[in-house]
């Protein structure tokens, strides 16, 4: 049996692989499938030439860029997607060479797109109370006389009203959100156990009005064994998409058009918490972050909020951007 033949039993050690991610990097479910989603196209492309004897060894840099190319200009991928399926494949061939399935990584010296530098979206001080408010007064209209454990109105509303508050006054992901168990929240002290990416836990800080929003749901959550803190309507740990979904129909009655997410109120606490005087490196230590550089985009976000302050309050700075205001209104 050739070295082909072994591979292609083997399934091309995708399944050691995925342990790998599982046991070693302990990587979330969905990651997990995302890596499992992106070697399968991989594959998908270079079938035929496997099917003819090529082994994982012949891989070289010219057949990860024809992967790539194929990305580009058949699949229209775009540059951030691309570079998503490249970082797989570098993990992918970064264990085959740990393992001793082959010498070298042929990925290593493939590089990423360059990609332009978005800005995250950010909601103002106001819009967020706007969103919370909008699901509170929902909470008030649809709350029954009595507490009804049959009727999903006694908790669900209620249980909204605390994961929006809960969310601005933390910035936790999603995905550590619909996480969270009630033993993960100390009342005491405020606080709120985590557990982010990689398994890694950090405690964060909330905030009076998020404890109040909490003690409330509690108070009317179904008593279920489950240890989940926020429960669906059928009373099972609650879903990212039903959150994602509560969240775009409060912004909607919040009457908040632009194209905002559960994950733009992580950026809002952010950025309104370096705009009201903490330091960037508090800032990383509560969002979770691994690398110092992925918190300070929120500094590019402040300093453009102090330049529109800025251009709006210096009496020189409003005259003239008057002036060429009225400059661009006679060309027009």
């Amino acid at each position: 049996m050739n070295d082909a033949d072994i591979e292609r039993k083997r399934g091309y050690y995708i399944k050691d692989f995925i342990n790998f991610l599982i046991v070693e990097r302990g990587l979330a479910k969905r990651t997990v499938k995302e890596y499992e989603r992106d070697m399968a196209i991989f594959f998908e492309f270079f079938r035929p030439y496997l099917e003819k004897e090529m082994t994982l060894a012949d891989f070289d840099e010219r057949t990860i860029r024809e992967f790539m190319t194929h990305l580009r200009l058949d699949l229209s991928y775009t540059p951030r997607a691309m570079n998503r399926k490249l970082a797989s494949i570098r993990a992918y061939f970064r264990f085959l060479e740990s393992e001793g399935f082959i010498e070298h990584s042929p990925a290593v010296n493939v590089r990423s797109n360059k990609l332009d530098k978005k800005l995250p979206k950010v909601l103002s001080e106001d819009e967020v109370l706007d969103i919370i408010e909008a699901s509170d007064e929902r909470r008030v209209e649809n709350s029954p006389a009595e507490y009804d454990e049959n009727n999903y109105k006694s908790f669900v509303y209620a249980r909204d009203c605390a994961i929006l508050e809960l969310f601005y006054a933390s910035g936790m992901r999603i995905s550590e959100l619909v996480g969270l168990d009630i033993s993960d929240v100390d009342f005491k002290n405020k606080t709120v156990r985590v557990t982010g990416k990689g398994n890694k836990q950090r405690i964060v800080l909330i905030s009076d009005p998020a404890i109040d929003a909490l003690n409330l749901y509690l108070s009317v959550r179904p008593d279920m064994k489950t240890t989940a803190l926020f429960l669906n309507r059928n009373k099972t740990r609650i879903s990212a998409r039903a959150v994602e979904i509560m969240f775009s129909k409060n912004k909607k009655r919040a009457r908040i058009v632009r194209d905002v997410s559960p994950h733009t109120m992580r950026h809002s606490f952010a950025t309104h918490l370096l705009l009201g005087g903490a330091d960037v490196v508090t800032i990383k230590e509560l969002l979770g972050h691994e690398s110092l550089a992925t918190t300070q985009i929120y500094t590019n976000i402040s300093m453009e909020h102090m330049r529109r302050t800025y251009m709006s309050a210096h009496p020189r700075a409003r005259s003239e951007e008057r002036e060429r205001n009225d400059e661009n209104g006679r060309e027009d």
